[in-house]
């Protein structure tokens, strides 16, 4: 039985940290979700990516990669925090079980010259290749919620393409987590009119970003 704990005694912190810096400037190229794959066992296995896998592309939404379930229904749509799903194909099943899916998210982040930090939290099984870098997380196998802080040297400023692969299997709880220089990658920033209304509003789902990392 997986368990994952929180604190959530951190979860003050986020709205500090919104208003600290700005949300990491990222563009994601594409997301796809594989269900029913035949090895949950590795996230780095390409036959979970096979043409005849039930499959969608999903769109990711203003949280950036930060899914977790529960507290959201363990189905694939809850796990991704409700996206919308195109390209769906071979019985592609929105509302079907996260158990036994895999995440292919491929993108540019932007890093500062120097060191940046990097986090990916993960339940079960993460691969992160940044080019230039390699694999900066090599972790395909199954584990309960896993988070590793690390850093990478940039050379130089400027945006760095990445590709993250995800499996989940064993049943819930299902976690990704993908922060760097403490701004989940993907997230949308908010007009500077609603700046505050943001960092209170997201409060809450803040903390279950933060309560992961320092769990």
């Amino acid at each position: 039985m997986k368990l994952s704990l929180h604190a959530l005694s951190l979860a003050s912190c986020m709205a500090v940290l919104l208003a600290a810096a700005p949300l990491a400037h990222a563009d994601i190229f594409s997301a796809i979700v594989y269900q029913n794959i035949p090895n949950p066992n590795n996230a780095a296995d390409p036959a979970n990516q096979g043409a005849g896998l039930a499959s969608a592309s999903f769109s990711i939404g203003a949280l950036g990669i930060d899914f977790t379930s529960p507290p959201s229904a363990y189905t694939t749509a809850g796990f991704l925090n409700n996206p919308t799903f195109s390209n769906q194909i071979n019985g592609f099943n929105p509302n079907g079980t996260a158990d036994n899916l895999e995440l292919v998210i491929t993108g540019s982040l932007f890093l500062n010259a120097g060191n940046n930090s990097l986090t990916v939290g993960h339940d079960d099984g993460a691969v992160l290749n940044i080019t230039g870098f390699g694999n900066v997380v090599n972790a395909p196998g199954p584990t309960g919620f896993s988070n590793s802080p690390f850093t990478v040297n940039a050379a130089s400023a400027g945006t760095y393409n990445f590709s993250l692969e995800y499996s989940e299997c064993c049943t819930a709880p299902a976690d990704l987590l993908f922060v760097v220089n403490n701004a989940a990658v993907g997230a949308t920033t908010p007009e500077p009119s609603s700046f505050a209304l943001f960092g209170t509003g997201l409060l809450a789902a803040a903390g279950i970003v933060r309560r992961r990392i320092f769990s």
